[in-house]
């Protein structure tokens, strides 16, 4: 038994040492983190959290595209061709051989005036979803702080269990030197003390576990604010104090409808049926008319373009004959002919002097599309089902959650109080055994018989203290409550 007592204390010795050349050899600075901190990290360092930003900076993009599809769209074009051999002179339409350049440029503006509404519903549609995945990420917060709550809980019990091993050791090492001297003495046999002994070394090895749950319970936190290994972190003590053992407030349906009202969850799926009604107008749309107008300005240049010059006129002397009273008369006509010559037109002058515009107004009237609208409309509304069947499910879960964890927390009621009365009965019933161990009155088997059930029922009782005050937690999370203590 000595053995194993020494063999325990220098395990124990060791991981402390260990522990202590870590601290001071490590790079991190030992912070303590109140559960406010440990959310705020958590918040900011989820990666899920992230992923589901960059859906909502994506939602934020789609909901501007959608917005600027209702304004004028301009395209200008620009065309430089090169033409050998036999072409078309675009300017007199005659069959030339030769190479021609061409230039061409202009712009156009397009502006719809009707299409069905499916801009406007798109537009809606959009910001729904922007919103709904907003209220996701809320969701997904509210799900990483109750998780953080529960490790961080988990980290105060199991430093409320280090405490209580401590005090079980100091009282066995309190009645350890007790009866050393009644040994001395002679008012007690040397036997006794070999089972104190023992017990030192049990409580010794509980110490060690209940710190070994403690360092668990750190890593769990740990992974729960997704914070490195390396790093060094030591909690707040909150001051939770006893539970009241009262009836909760409100009932499991005061509690629902409560949550159905607040959760962002539910909120987030009313959203979404509502967007689903947007794509069921913009289905419907489909076979709609659509009205749009449009404007158009353009100009060309050729490097055959030519323009001609009139020149001073000439006069010909035409010949003629004429037969009167059955003799031919000859005479001369004489017919002015203008002479032209041509030049190149230069490039900016063909620019402006070849300008045209249009103006228009078009309508598409959908006669027969395939039943695309048919088609997309039965799709869309199909998916507003799965929408509020989804919807219903996540109600469903939430009603069951809430029950669920009434019952819960009814148990953990009971339980704690039955384990608060039992620990106080223990008490007393420990200090009458100890009293009549240090008279004499009794052997170390009903002394430390007492003190075991003493030692199980504190554990027990810090145990049920925290998973009551837990269960009651979950309860006013879903009144919207604040995670405080």
């Amino acid at each position: 038994m000595k053995f194993k007592k020494l063999l325990i204390i220098l395990f124990a010795t060791c991981g402390m040492v260990a522990q202590a050349q870590t601290k001071v050899t490590g790079s991190e600075v030992a912070q303590k983190y109140s559960l406010r901190a440990c959310i705020d990290y958590a918040l900011n360092n989820n990666i899920s959290l992230k992923q589901s930003q960059m859906a909502v900076e994506n939602g934020i993009v789609t909901l501007n595209q959608a917005k600027v599809a209702n304004l004028p769209t301009a395209n200008g074009q620009f065309n430089l061709n090169g033409n050998a051999g036999r072409n078309v002179d675009p300017f007199t339409n005659s069959v030339v051989t030769q190479t021609i350049g061409t230039n061409n440029m202009g712009v156009g503006l397009s502006m719809p005036i009707y299409n069905g509404g499916r801009i406007k519903n798109t537009v809606d549609r959009s910001q729904l979803s922007l919103e709904a995945a907003q209220m996701d990420i809320a969701t997904q917060k509210n799900n990483v702080s109750l998780q953080v709550a529960v490790a961080y809980l988990n980290v105060l019990s199991t430093e409320d269990l280090i405490d209580v091993a401590q005090k079980q050791l100091e009282v066995t090492r309190l009645q350890l030197d007790r009866t050393a001297i009644l040994i001395r003495s002679g008012a007690l046999p040397e036997t006794n003390i070999f089972d104190l002994e023992a017990q030192q070394a049990n409580d010794e090895l509980s110490l060690i576990n209940a710190q070994n749950n403690h360092e668990s319970a750190i890593l769990t936190l740990k992974q729960a604010m997704n914070a490195p290994t390396e790093m060094i972190v030591q909690v707040s003590r909150i001051d939770v104090p006893d539970p009241n053992i009262i009836n909760y407030g409100e009932s499991p349906n005061a509690i629902y409808e409560t949550a159905v009202g607040y959760l962002p969850e539910i909120k987030a799926g009313d959203l979404r049926v509502k967007a689903a009604d947007k794509n069921i107008e913009i289905a419907k749309s489909v076979g709609l008319p659509t009205i749009s107008a449009t404007t158009n300005w353009g100009t060309a240049v050729s490097s055959v373009a030519k323009k001609l010059i009139a020149s001073t006129p000439t006069v010909n002397q035409i010949p003629v004959s004429a037969e009167f009273e059955g003799q031919t008369i000859p005479f001369v006509i004489n017919f002015p002919q203008t002479n032209y010559t041509s030049e190149g037109i230069p490039y900016f002058k063909q620019l402006t002097g070849n300008q045209n515009l249009n103006l228009g107004l078009s309508a598409r009237i959908p006669i027969f599309n395939g039943y695309n609208q048919k088609y997309q409309t039965q799709a869309a509304k199909i998916q507003k089902m799965q929408v509020n069947l989804q919807n219903d499910a996540t109600k469903l879960q939430i009603k069951q959650n809430i029950d669920q964890a009434y019952i819960t927390m009814l148990n953990a009621q009971k339980r704690y109080s039955a384990t608060l009365m039992q620990t106080n009965a223990l008490e007393r019933s420990f200090k009458a055994a100890e009293s009549r161990y240090n008279a004499g009155s009794s052997t170390f088997v009903d002394y430390n018989l007492a003190k075991t059930n003493l030692d199980r029922a504190k554990s027990n009782l810090i145990v049920a203290k925290y998973d009551y005050i837990f269960r009651i937690k979950i309860l006013d999370f879903y009144q919207n409550k604040p995670l405080a203590f």
